[in-house]
């Protein structure tokens, strides 16, 4: 346990160049602070990457480290404490004082710990207390003490990456980017801490032919933490789809030094980048860049098995987007779960379309409300700039709202869900309440069918039928919503398990098949009608990979393919 796990920068969206990396052994304990245990941060408790691999459902952790910092670093700075994320609500300590909290176990946040510095050491303790109420957003993870059906072993407390960075007085908290490519233009919009004046300078620069070129460049006056400048960029004409554009087939991406000055003095500079794309709907379909676009999408759950959601390494990152990209998929629906950032990240730099989900409650209160719109705003404000993301789903198959069929206050939430993402992020489309029982507040028509056989596509012959009623279990659409010409997308199928992994607990959709030669019979047909049919634009096939008991992956837990590769991808390329 003494090598740096998940060395390399955690926040690509926003880099500064003096950071420093806090994963490694941590003391840790259970209940109260005794600090009797190690831990590997940032691997929970549950997992065995974490040395501790307990399942045993604790409702208080806690963490603790030394801190060695220097007077010459900080002095005159701020010093500022970032966790990745931490399962489920939390508190720091610095010195044994209160230094900050945080509720909601997904998204990054940051702590101010400047106040509590002293040179030399310092003790940074960390209290979390998570349990299994269905009102936070908790995603797949289990709310009994053993996994089931679809929800399988929970994480609590630290999960991401932890670190350190020092910053001036004033300084950039964050940096949108919304680009017009009808326009060749970008509007940056600055958000600093504090209300002290500042001037901020942009530059972006687009590489061609590996040499990096100043693009574009703007200056932002911000006052009272706030401010907003246009980026205008050159007519490529020809060329700019290939050189400007982001798409899986040209995932151009814009680097971006960002730096803050007052008093003609840098206070700060990051660099970051964003993508310029267009996603939107018309007529039926969903165009990227102006041009029709067929989604070919994977669902991933993004767990490990010896690390359960925190990805192992970087490289296993890259690794899952690879085997992505080989199966012949050109995206991924990122199922109940926001992932590591660098997962974005390596998305936008592959070019692999995403759908950012937000992990469900599973009851409907005010709680529940509250909590899943915070993580959304917070999700979104993370992930803002990633041009792969071209969705979110905040809510799925009704869980958290199983009475929106007919309940008019629970439909009333999946349309605040509805705008209230759309005022955040005007660039992406959003399908509310993927599967069924949707309401009328919805950029397509998402279906999940797993009762889908070559034996039965036709049923599909009459849409309309469809649309009115059933496709395998539920209604599409809630009392008083109909469908209004929505693109139609199949955002669940398939699930398909062997005969020889079905042992206990284990289990696939609607039976199992024997040999890879079977699975292709049942697999292929129906992928082919998906694509020949005119009635889809898109499909989303279940799923990457096996999760502890659903053992029904195109890959098993340690990532090994299962059937053939080649001949995946000419299936989900559409060539078979």
């Amino acid at each position: 346990m003494n090598d740096m796990p998940r060395p390399e920068y955690p926040r690509p969206n926003l880099v500064r160049e003096h950071w420093v990396n806090l994963n490694g052994v941590w003391e840790f304990s259970f209940d109260a602070p005794v600090f009797d245990q190690k831990i590997l941060v940032p691997f929970c408790y549950q997992s065995q990457k974490s040395g501790i691999g307990d399942e045993t459902e604790h409702g208080t952790v806690w963490y603790r480290r030394s801190l060695s910092l220097k007077e010459t670093d900080f002095a005159g700075k701020r010093v500022l404490l970032h966790f990745g994320a931490v399962d489920y609500e939390c508190r720091i300590y610095l010195n044994q004082q209160l230094a900050g909290t945080h509720q909601g176990g997904n998204n990054a946040f940051t702590v101010d710990i400047t106040k509590w510095v002293q040179d030399g050491e310092n003790e940074l303790t960390v209290e979390v207390n998570d349990s299994y109420r269905q009102s936070q957003p908790r995603g797949k993870q289990r709310w009994k003490d053993h996994s089931f059906g679809c929800w399988y072993t929970p994480v609590t407390g630290i999960w991401k990456t932890v670190w350190l960075e020092y910053v001036g007085e004033t300084y950039i908290e964050k940096v949108h980017f919304t680009p017009d490519i009808d326009k060749n233009q970008a509007v940056a919009e600055l958000f600093l801490n504090g209300t002290e004046s500042a001037e901020v300078t942009v530059q972006a620069y687009l590489s061609t032919d590996g040499e990096k070129k100043l693009s574009a460049e703007c200056t932002a006056f911000c006052r009272c933490g706030y401010g907003k400048a246009v980026l205008d960029f050159p007519d490529l004409d020809v060329r700019t789809g290939e050189e400007l554009l982001w798409s899986p087939e040209h995932p151009n991406l814009i680097d971006v030094d960002v730096t803050v000055r007052r008093d003609n003095t840098v206070v700060d500079q990051v660099s970051t980048y964003f993508g310029m794309r267009k996603i939107q709907v018309m007529n039926g379909q969903v165009y990227l860049n102006n041009m029709p676009l067929f989604q070919r999408l994977i669902l991933d759950q993004g767990y490990w098995k010896e690390s359960l959601l925190t990805p192992p390494s970087d490289e296993a990152i890259r690794q899952d987007i690879e085997l992505t990209l080989k199966m012949g998929f050109n995206g991924a629906r990122k199922h109940q779960k926001i992932e590591d950032a660098r997962y974005y990240y390596w998305a936008d730099r592959m070019g692999l379309l995403l759908w950012a989900e937000l992990p469900s409650c599973y009851e409907f209160n005010t709680e529940a409300i509250g909590r899943s719109m915070q993580e959304m705003k917070e999700a979104v404000d993370s992930h803002y700039n990633s041009p792969s993301i071209i969705f979110w789903t905040p809510l799925n198959e009704s869980w958290g709202i199983n009475k929106v069929l007919c309940d008019p206050q629970q439909q009333d939430y999946v349309r605040a869900m509805y705008y209230y993402l759309k005022s955040l992020d005007p660039t992406r489309l959003v399908s509310s309440n993927d599967g069924w029982e949707q309401v009328c507040e919805n950029d397509i028509c998402a279906i999940h069918d797993y009762h889908l056989f070559p034996s039965n596509v036709d049923k599909y012959a009459d849409m309309g039928k469809i649309l009115d009623t059933v496709a395998q279990v539920r209604k599409l659409y809630a009392e008083g919503n109909a469908y209004q010409g929505e693109p139609i997308l199949l955002t669940e199928y398939g699930g398909i398990a062997f005969e020889d992994q079905c042992e206990g607990e284990n289990w696939g959709y609607f039976g199992a098949v024997r040999s890879e030669e079977e699975f292709f019979d049942r697999l292929a047909p129906v992928t082919r009608y998906l694509f020949d049919s005119g009635n889809f634009q898109g499909f989303c096939y279940t799923q990457l990979t096996d999760v502890q008991q659903e053992i029904n992956g195109l890959l098993t837990e340690d990532r090994k393919p299962k059937v053939s590769i080649e001949w995946l991808r000419q299936v989900f390329g559409g060539n078979l």
